[in-house]
């Protein structure tokens, strides 16, 4: 009796078994192993996506940590 198959890594021709929740792309969807768990490494589609989101993220929290001048004190 076989358990259920293990999840295997989702860029192209890999096999290698996929690694739980930090091999989860959270961009393209896909399940990646040790070697291709990052956007860099399996080519994602969603790299830009994730660039802009993070340039936006960083510009609202300098945007929010920015210090204002009250002229006249």
């Amino acid at each position: 009796m076989a358990g259920p198959k293990k999840p295997r890594c989702t860029f192209k021709e890999c096999g290698a078994a996929a690694q739980r929740i930090v091999g989860d792309c959270g961009f393209c969807d896909g399940h990646y192993c040790a070697k291709h768990r990052l956007l860099e490494d399996h080519k994602c589609t969603g790299l830009e996506d994730c660039k802009k989101e993070s340039h936006q993220r960083n510009a609202a929290q300098l945007e929010a940590e920015r210090t204002h001048v009250i002229r006249g004190v």
